[in-house]
């Protein structure tokens, strides 16, 4: 089998981004039971220490496939207006949690989550703050901008945004589709836009 880079050396990208790509695959082939490092190890071909070096329990991994490498919400509210920024916001979350192996992943986090809090407040809490205060930075900008009203909470933004496109995405049977995405943009864009008159 082809091993992951000596202890003290630089990780291989090439090796990480294999690792993931199998974890996602046995995912959404198996559900969160199929992710085990034995299978990981003989589908990408590396040794479970190198798995272990860089993700050293089972949430570790999942959380990575579930919350790593999404950009952050890009800032269009001077430039391109409110409509702009929530489709990008929207179409940002649709495309995280349409990737492959995200509903087991997540499915396993809840579980692992209730289970070890400390967990969460290790690996969940710190991307959420994050996130939430990217959002209520660009939230208080439109206001001062003209574009939102006052009385718009961030936070339910957030939760109202985040949680129909988990549901969708992750629970419903229905398609996830353009008109979806539109449909939502329009409800959360028209629920926060300033009211004229």
């Amino acid at each position: 089998m082809a091993d992951g880079p000596a202890r003290g050396r630089p990780r291989q990208q090439a090796v990480d981004d294999r690792i993931l790509a199998v974890a996602r695959a046995l995912l959404a082939e198996g559900g969160y039971e199929a992710l085990t490092y034995e299978a990981i190890a003989a589908r990408a071909q590396v040794s479970r220490p190198t798995i272990y070096r860089r993700w050293p329990t089972k949430v570790q991994l999942a959380n990575e496939i579930a919350n790593g490498g999404g950009a952050p919400v890009p800032n269009l509210i001077e430039t391109e207006g409110l409509d702009a920024q929530i489709r990008a916001f929207v179409g940002l979350l649709f495309d995280q949690y349409e990737r492959p192996g995200m509903a087991a992943a997540n499915a396993g986090l809840i579980v692992a989550y209730q289970n070890a809090p400390d967990l969460r407040a290790e690996l969940h809490d710190p991307l959420e703050a994050e996130a939430r205060r990217h959002l209520t930075t660009i939230i208080e900008q439109a206001k001062h901008g003209g574009l939102v009203d006052s009385s718009v909470d961030a936070d339910a933004l957030f939760d109202l945004a985040v949680g129909a496109v988990i549901f969708r995405t992750l629970f419903s049977s229905l398609p996830c589709d353009a008109a979806v995405r539109e449909a939502v943009c329009a409800i959360l864009t028209g629920g926060i836009r300033v009211r004229s008159g």
